[in-house]
């Protein structure tokens, strides 16, 4: 004896749930817009004041520290084995000491975060050199082109140490916020399209 079926869903029910998708998303784009325009404007005023938002960047990594390394000291204290809590401990402590020390002195701060900065530049070129050889003759020669821009741009920032210091933090931040804004902006673009054709199909 076969099992009885199901009777099969209404044939409204996909499209009207893709409907009310596009319009929940087409109220959104707005928020979206809005966001990535503030995100746009914080990110060229960084770019007009590098040296503010390099301060401003390095006070949000002191306070960063700081507080992860206030929980990771609640963190410990509730944790019962002994070598994790000594490990945990030691850690959370450094971050606490750092956050201090970042936000007691912040123009050392930026100098330190700057040096962190051209580290993650040299590191990162390396790596891509050294895959791009291995993987040369299937594309790595972009990876190689890229790898060596990374490491120059490194050393040139090394050697400009410690003037530069004051504007590399924060033109990245703002090169970091309009590109973040203008995806936010794309994204509210296409979600309004695709907002605009459901209503049109569900209309149609």
């Amino acid at each position: 004896m076969s099992e009885p079926t199901l009777p099969p869903a209404p044939p409204e029910t996909a499209p009207r749930s893709a409907y009310d998708a596009g319009v929940s998303a087409g109220k959104n784009r707005w928020l979206l817009l809005a966001v990535g325009g503030v995100t746009v404007l914080a990110g060229l005023i960084a770019l007009a004041m590098p040296f503010v938002a390099s301060l401003t960047a390095t006070l949000f990594v002191g306070w960063l520290l700081l507080g992860s390394g206030i929980a990771g000291l609640i963190t410990a204290f509730r944790r019962h084995e002994g070598s994790d809590i000594a490990a945990a401990f030691a850690l959370a402590v450094l971050s606490v000491i750092a956050g201090v020390l970042i936000l007691l002195q912040p123009v050392v701060g930026i100098l330190a975060l700057t040096t962190l900065i051209i580290a993650y530049f040299f590191a990162t070129g390396a790596l891509r050199l050294y895959y791009g050889t291995r993987l040369w003759g299937a594309g790595g020669g972009w990876m190689i082109a890229g790898g060596a821009v990374s490491v120059a741009l490194s050393v040139l920032l090394w050697f400009g140490l410690p003037f530069n210091a004051a504007w590399i933090p924060g033109v990245l931040l703002g090169v970091d916020l309009v590109i973040w804004g203008a995806m936010l902006i794309a994204l509210a673009i296409r979600v309004g399209a695709q907002a605009d054709r459901f209503e049109h199909d569900a209309r149609a």
